[in-house]
Parts: structure tokens; C-alpha cells; sequence
């Protein structure tokens, strides 16, 4: 799921500029709208319904609102949904604003079309290099740590500067842009963790689609309230050089949540 969410970012970043040199924001809001009624369509189409099962006496117990309790309850899906916040907070304001970066930064639209899309699918190589790693034995919580340690120094690398005199010195543009590259890959490694860990680390086998829910809760609640924030930061200060402040706060909280969740034993192990 976290590959094809940075798969549908990266082809509205590359997409996107030119429909709206087209035909304008109204053509590329209706552009998705459509996109988003078929999707709609294909799942009514496609998605079998539920069969009905008869009842028996353990239902009353294992109702959505139990399951709910459960989940809400406990501590390791709360673990996971800080972290999924954390991670999906600095990608999508790093990566959400590199048009606009790119932008004032005087690259022509083409590039900057292709260049941002770029960098965000290497999310979805980070994805796949972390699924492949857990499959090899590599602990989760050691994959989270490093997902985060590449997204702080990425961070830091694309956007920190250093002042000297009237000037504000960093990175030449390629290595920037070296790092925002890098900073998605390594991201990319902690979705795919987030999610093994809420099948392992669900209260019971009857809450994994609750505990899956607040993860996604979560990490819609990260994209919404974390873009408007650097956005505000960047305001204040004339200029993006202070995103990294943003990106390497969310970061050291998600390798401090990840030793916390390394503490914790799955389910059946405690069974």
C-alpha cells in the first residue's frame, strides 16, 4: 500500500503541471474527480460483497466496537500510529512542496515536473528494499531506525544552510537534490515495517483491520497538519533553509517510538 500511495503521488507530480498549463486547476480537479468516481466504480464492480455468516454465540464479543476498545486500548497500535504520523508528516511536506521549491528556485516546469516525481518514486524503491530486508530476518524496529536516520540526513543535507556574512551557504543543487532522493528512499523502508508490525503487534487477530485503520488515521492526520506547518515556518523566515528543523524533530521521535515498539512482543509470543 505505501508504494502504490507514493506511486499515485509521483504521477500526479509528473502529470499534474501539464494538465494545469492546459487547461487550468479546474480541469485538474476535475481530472481527479473522474479518476476518483471510476475508482469508485471499479471497486463496486469488482469487490465481491460480504456473505452473511449465521450467527453464533461469540459475535456479541467480537463486535466492532470491542474490537475498537481493544485497539484504542492498547498500546503498540498507538506506538505504530505515531509513527506512521511522523513519517507520512515529513514526506508529503518534503516532497508535496518540491514543486514549489523547485519553482522559486527557477527550474523551467518541465524538469520540475520530472524531477519531483522522481524523488518521490523512490519512495516505492525504499518500499520494496524493506520488504525484501524483513523477509531476510532484519528487525523491524533496526529498519525503522535506519528509515528515519536516512530521513534526517536527508533532510538536513536538501535544506540546512549555514550563514556567512550576507550570504547563506549549502549544498550544491545536485547534492540537494541528491538527498531528497535519498531522503524518500529511506523512508520508503518505514511503511512497509509499519505495516508488518500492525498485523504482529494487533492486540488479537480480530483487531488487525482496527489497528491497520489507526495507522491510516494517523497518517492522513501527519499530511494534513504538517504541510500548512513548514509551509507557515518557511513564511516566516523568507525561505524554505528551516525545513530541516521540521524533518529531523519528526524523525528522532520515530527512531525514539521505534526503540519503544522494539520492546514490545507480539501477540502470539505472549500467547
Amino acid at each position: 500500500m505505501g508504494r502504490l500511495h507514493a506511486l499515485g503521488v509521483a504521477l500526479a507530480l509528473l502529470l499534474g503541471p501539464a494538465l494545469i498549463a492546459w487547461g487550468g486547476w479546474a480541469d485538474w480537479w476535475w481530472a481527479l474527480s473522474v479518476v476518483s468516481a471510476a475508482a469508485a466504480l471499479w471497486l463496486w464492480l469488482a469487490v465481491p460483497a460480504d456473505r452473511l455468516r449465521p450467527a453464533t454465540a461469540g459475535d456479541a464479543n467480537e463486535g466492532w466496537s470491542s474490537r475498537l476498545r481493544a485497539t484504542v486500548g492498547a498500546r503498540a497500535p498507538w506506538l505504530i500510529a505515531v509513527t506512521f504520523a511522523v513519517y507520512s508528516a515529513q514526506w508529503m511536506a518534503v516532497i508535496g512542496f518540491l514543486p514549489a521549491i523547485y519553482a522559486g528556485a527557477g527550474v523551467p516546469a518541465g524538469w520540475n515536473a520530472v524531477l519531483t516525481a522522481l524523488a518521490a518514486a523512490m519512495n516505492i524503491v525504499g518500499n520494496i528494499a524493506g520488504g525484501r530486508w524483513l523477509q531476510r530476518g532484519v528487525a523491524p524496529e533496526r529498519l525503522l531506525q535506519w528509515g528515519f536516520l536516512a530521513m534526517a540526513l536527508g533532510g538536513v543535507a536538501a535544506f540546512a544552510q549555514v550563514s556567512q556574512g550576507a550570504e547563506a551557504l549549502g549544498l550544491p543543487p545536485a547534492l540537494r537534490y541528491i538527498a531528497v532522493c535519498a531522503f524518500s528512499l529511506g523512508g520508503g523502508m518505514v511503511p512497509a515495517t509499519l505495516f508488518l508490525l500492525g498485523v504482529r503487534l494487533a492486540p488479537g487477530p480480530t483487531t488487525v483491520s482496527t489497528t491497520v485503520g489507526l495507522m491510516q488515521q494517523a497518517s492522513s492526520l501527519g499530511q494534513f497538519l504538517a504541510p500548512p506547518a513548514v509551509a507557515w515556518v518557511a513564511h516566516r523566515v523568507g525561505g524554505w533553509h528551516w525545513t530541516w528543523t521540521a524533518t529531523l524533530a519528526c524523525s528522532l521521535a520515530g527512531i525514539a517510538v521505534a526503540r519503544r515498539l522494539g520492546r514490545i512482543r507480539p501477540t502470539t509470543e505472549v500467547a
